[in-house]
């Protein structure tokens, strides 16, 4: 389990700001030592807590405690999102009272009025919306399309993130219900089974072979299906840890695509189903190989094509202008969004050009799955766990 530095100080900058700025207050009204101890037992417990995840859990490979570490992210959350908001209105109030040398009693009711508001959609986000799996249908105009697969329909599944889950089998049951209602052609996973462990993947085989489809199931590895964020004691310990995953994946019925192309049939004619290994940031953890993956099939018919990481898309897949349809994962759209109207907008923009949903570049198209599970932060807010349902049809020009 990792933390990155920058996290780390700001988490503790977090705790320092309103915990030393309450300290005082208290201090400056003589209260009984005991409501000071009180007081620095949350900042003592999550700066010893966020140490030891930094420098004590390096090497610990029980999924259990990361999905902890992720609820305690929340709690942490919790408690002090409100004492900044309390801190920022405070401030404010003071600075009224010193412009206008009048006091106001609206800065006291919207600081207590939004705490509020954020405790309860952190609540609803935490148990509510992550249970509310969004089930989006798009039509996909593709030139040069078999007849035959005109009205193909394909459901795209994206980051499950087992570990998240602990071993809440049910959870899964909607999600195989609402699949199975959309009487697929294929069924398609688009990366991140696990968090990190292989362990994670234990007990859910009887649950994914439940998910059927008139022409199977296809997978690709995401970037957590690597292994790569937690320190093994071994090399041997970290390839067989990813090598368990992907016999997982594979015993809960999919075929895994590792860089390799299948047809699909129907009828006389066939379709090119393409699958890459995660693209990754660095040349390091970079386990793609599009070039093998296309290798030996036929250049100029259209193909779709499994790529967890949509910033693989402007980075060689725009060149390849026979794949005519990119899925995609990865972003969950940051976890965070507010919709107006028709439009969705999520801090997830800032860091991927394409991170929710279906774009057109040229005759091209990438879809990209706002996942079923959740990382980092037990929590969706804003917007929902999906389940996308894509049918191909012949574009009218062709």
């Amino acid at each position: 389990m990792k933390m990155y530095t920058g996290i780390l100080l700001l988490l503790l900058v977090m705790i320092a700001i309103p915990d030393i700025f309450f300290y005082l207050k208290l201090k400056d009204r003589n209260v009984r030592p005991i409501y000071i101890f009180l007081h620095l037992i949350p900042p003592i417990f999550f700066t010893a807590i966020f140490l030891y995840i930094k420098f004590g859990l390096e090497i610990y490979h029980n999924f259990r405690v990361v999905a902890w570490i992720m609820w305690m992210y929340f709690v942490f959350l919790l408690i002090y999102i409100p004492k900044l908001i309390h801190i920022v209105f405070f401030f404010m109030h003071f600075l009224y009272q010193k412009l206008f040398k009048r006091d106001s009693v609206y800065f006291i009711i919207i600081r207590i009025a939004l705490s509020a508001l954020v405790v309860v959609v952190m609540m609803i986000s935490a148990y509510i919306t992550p249970r509310n799996f969004d089930v989006t249908h798009v039509h996909v105009l593709i030139p040069n399309l078999p007849k035959a697969f005109n009205g193909y329909k394909i459901v795209q599944i994206s980051d499950i993130h087992l570990g998240s889950w602990g071993r809440k089998y049910r959870k899964l049951k909607k999600v195989i219900k609402l699949v199975n209602a959309q009487n697929a052609d294929i069924i398609v996973f688009t990366g991140d089974m696990v968090n990190n462990f292989a362990t994670e993947t234990v007990g859910w085989q009887s649950y994914f072979l439940q998910m059927k489809a008139k022409g199977g199931k296809y997978a690709i590895l995401g970037n957590h299906d690597y292994g790569d964020y937690t320190d093994w004691k071994s090399l041997n310990d970290r390839l067989e840890n990813r090598n368990q995953i992907k016999q997982s994946i594979r015993n809960f019925g999919f075929r895994l695509l590792l860089n390799e192309h299948l047809f699909l049939y129907k009828g006389k004619d066939s379709l090119m189903l393409v699958g890459v290994e995660n693209w990754g940031k660095t040349e390091k953890f970079r386990y793609s190989n599009l070039s093998e993956a296309l290798r030996g099939g036929l250049p100029s018919a259209p193909k779709i094509l499994l790529a967890h990481d949509p910033n693989q898309f402007d980075a060689e897949i725009i060149r390849k202008q026979d794949i005519v349809l990119t899925l995609a994962g990865h972003t969950h759209a940051g976890q965070m969004g507010i919709r107006i109207g028709n439009k969705l907008f999520s801090p997830a923009s800032f860091v991927f050009k394409y991170w929710a949903g279906l774009y057109k570049v040229g005759r091209q198209y990438i879809y990209v799955n706002r996942g079923i599970g959740y990382i980092g932060l037990p929590m969706f807010i804003g917007v929902r766990p999906e389940i996308t349902v894509i049918e191909l049809h012949i574009s009218p020009k062709q």
